[in-house]
């Protein structure tokens, strides 16, 4: 398998997990807007094993969406290339992402062993924690989409349309916990599980990309 295909099938499998995770009805991630933390943890309790194993697919997507625009932006960078030093720089941010998200698994994780521990306080203390450490990855990830989206529309590797889409979603991205307004949340949300996927089908389809 060449890194084209490599880069393309990371970032279709990564968006498929987390969507399977989100709409497939595992606890913990679903609820509504008058939701509380101590009603999310009441719906992990109801089902600790389908959380766990939800927590596992959705990091393993987010990993897999992550490590496919690394390598994205990797491949874009080079002597020459224009936009290179805007895809040097969306490397680097992901990266940082990376163990936040694993640091947020582990708190996510742990919401379950505390409620069997029967401490039902804590584990509320950490589903907030987990989940206040996940917000961070938007904010800073929206920043790398941005720059990523600009050596897009400066290379003419992938399709120009979606380089403006890629900055119009990172821009939604870094945003969306500052403005806290629902369209925001949703283009950013949905903007990067599709961005991702309609990338990485082109990023194996396009013979542009390296």
């Amino acid at each position: 398998m060449n890194s084209k295909a490599l880069t393309g099938l990371l970032l279709i499998i990564g968006p498929i997990l987390m969507t399977i995770v989100i709409f497939g009805g595992f606890p913990g991630s679903g609820g509504n807007e008058d939701w509380v933390t101590s009603d999310y943890v009441a719906e992990i309790a109801a089902n600790i094993q389908l959380h766990t194993i939800g927590t596992l697919i959705e990091t393993a997507g987010i990993i897999a969406m992550m490590t496919g625009w690394i390598f994205l932006a990797y491949s874009m960078h080079g002597s020459g290339k224009p936009g290179s030093l805007l895809a040097k720089m969306a490397i680097i941010l992901p990266l940082i992402c990376l163990p936040i998200a694993v640091a947020s698994t582990g708190l996510s994780l742990e919401v379950g062993w505390a409620i069997e521990d029967s401490l039902m306080e804590k584990a509320e203390t950490l589903y907030g924690v987990s989940e206040g450490i996940a917000g961070t990855i938007f904010n800073v990830l929206g920043i790398s989409w941005i720059l990523i989206g600009i050596a897009i529309v400066l290379q003419k590797n992938l399709h120009l349309i979606l380089g403006i889409v890629v900055i119009i979603i990172g821009a939604a991205m870094f945003v969306a916990n500052i403005a806290d307004i629902d369209i925001i949340w949703m283009i950013a949300f949905l903007g990067m599980l599709i961005g991702s996927l309609a990338t990485g089908i082109l990023s194996i389809i396009n013979r542009n990309v390296d």
